[in-house]
């Protein structure tokens, strides 16, 4: 998207008219040691640096152009090095240097320390309250991956937000589904369901959180009204167009059903149908993964293990498809022990 962006948007030319853009691909090459140097750990990283180097700003993902270009004319006008700005914020701290420190900490992976600046931020600026929580709440999300936050942590800023009257929809939304995911990920969603109920409320007649709506209204399907049936036929809606002939889509599908114990049976053909379909042994292996995980969920043992070890035969050096193999031969052992 950015790729586009750059050569067509004003808003993004003009910010680059005194920049010097250099585009690296940090997976090949002499970019592989330039990520290293400059801890890049995902893609697309932004990071304008100085003539000696050293950088000055940073931020991970591309946001859109308006943000985007923020960025650049906000680094341009302060060229201090993160080390500098560090030091300043700490003699006093301004919302322009913690939100600079949040956008750079983020390139690193640094989830926790992002979100104090991004607090911070906020505490400093109210009139853009939401702005700066829904920053946080994608921090947060992408910082539970690994473990930066627990769910009793997230639910610390969800609180304040669902008590908050100025929470805009958009936020409340990005707070349930964070919540959800985190709950079902701890094996407690039900913890989910006051965040959906605000979010559904929040967001009725929203065009544009329409898309988001629908995940909402599955999950409150699932949980609060327990219609599986219905669940089932939302998720199904909610699938891009011609998703029955496309086999990374039957996978998403069949992997949906067996994380909600939902419509096994369809699920376990529909996934068989997207290992036909696969392009590649390596995308065949894991759709039959999934189809060896949806045979375990419903007592096939035998099936399990006939299906994992056809997905072994076509991806031999994946590690997790011999522990897989190994998991459903012990549950089976244990069902013939009694």
């Amino acid at each position: 998207m950015f790729a586009r962006a750059v050569d067509s948007n004003e808003l993004i030319k003009n910010a680059l008219e005194n920049v010097i853009f250099l585009n690296i691909d940090c997976e090949k090459g002499e970019g592989i040691e330039i990520a290293k140097k400059y801890g890049v750990n995902g893609y697309p990283t932004f990071l304008m640096t100085n003539a000696k180097g050293e950088v000055t700003d940073g931020w991970i993902g591309y946001p859109g152009p308006e943000k985007w270009a923020s960025y650049v004319t906000a680094g341009n006008t302060d060229r201090r090095t993160i080390a500098e700005k560090k030091s300043a914020y700490e003699k006093a701290a301004d919302k322009s240097l913690a939100c600079a420190l949040a956008n750079h900490a983020a390139t690193g992976y640094k989830f926790a320390d992002s979100v104090k600046y991004l607090r911070k931020a906020r505490e400093l600026d109210p009139a853009n309250a939401n702005d700066y929580t829904s920053e946080i709440l994608t921090n947060m999300y992408y910082g539970s991956r690994g473990g930066s936050f627990t769910l009793e942590e997230v639910e610390d800023e969800g609180l304040a937000i669902l008590g908050n009257s100025d929470s805009s929809p958009d936020t409340k939304v990005d707070l349930a589904r964070l919540v959800k995911t985190l709950a079902s990920n701890g094996g407690e969603p039900e913890k989910a369901i006051p965040y959906i109920k605000a979010a559904l409320t929040a967001s009725e007649g929203i065009e544009d959180l329409a898309e988001a709506r629908m995940g909402l209204e599955i999950d409150e399907a699932l949980l609060i009204t327990k219609d599986l049936d219905k669940a089932v036929d939302l998720k199904r809606k909610s699938m891009r167009e011609g998703w029955l002939e496309n086999s990374g889509q039957l996978n998403e599908f069949a992997w949906w059903c067996f994380e909600n114990n939902v419509n096994l049976d369809e699920a376990e053909d529909l996934a068989l149908k997207g290992a036909e379909l696969a392009a590649t042994d390596g995308e065949r292996a894991n759709i039959l993964d999934t189809a060896a995980e949806i045979c375990n969920a419903r007592g096939n043992c035998d099936e399990a293990i006939a299906r994992i070890k056809q997905a072994i035969e076509l991806d031999p050096d994946k590690q997790y498809l011999k522990d897989q193999l190994a998991r459903f031969e012990k549950v089976l052992e244990g069902k013939i022990s009694g």
